[in-house]
């Protein structure tokens, strides 16, 4: 091995490590994505086999499935300060998500902005 080693200046040697790490890197990085998406899968499948024992619907393991994959961004609540506009977010938000009509209502109706929570 060190008679092969000799054969490469520096240079050489140092470009040498670099492709062989960097295909190192690729293959490790592609066997560890696989390996996190069977997990995934994985940990899915046994989740909508539990919803599917407590006699959930097909429609209700569905909303659950797309909730748990809608990005964190877009799931993080942003108080504005105004309590109208904020009630109205929240609404919207809802409504997306199909709840219906005497939820939202329930849920407005105990709807309080943070301010008034603190000063309680």
């Amino acid at each position: 091995m060190h008679e092969f080693l000799d054969k490469f200046s520096g240079i050489q040697l140092i470009g040498l490590v670099a492709v062989v790490g960097g295909l190192l890197y690729a293959a490790i990085a592609v066997v560890v994505n696989q390996w996190r998406r069977v997990r995934i899968a994985e940990t899915e499948a046994a989740i909508k086999q539990q919803m599917l024992d407590r006699g959930m619907t097909a429609d209700e393991i569905e909303k659950v499935m797309l909730a748990s994959r809608e990005p964190m961004e877009s799931r993080a609540a942003v108080s504005t300060g105004n309590e109208a506009l904020d009630k109205a977010a929240l609404a919207q938000r809802m409504v997306e998500h199909g709840y219906e009509g005497e939820d939202i209502e329930r849920v407005l109706n105990a709807y309080q902005s943070p301010n008034k929570q603190e000063s309680s």
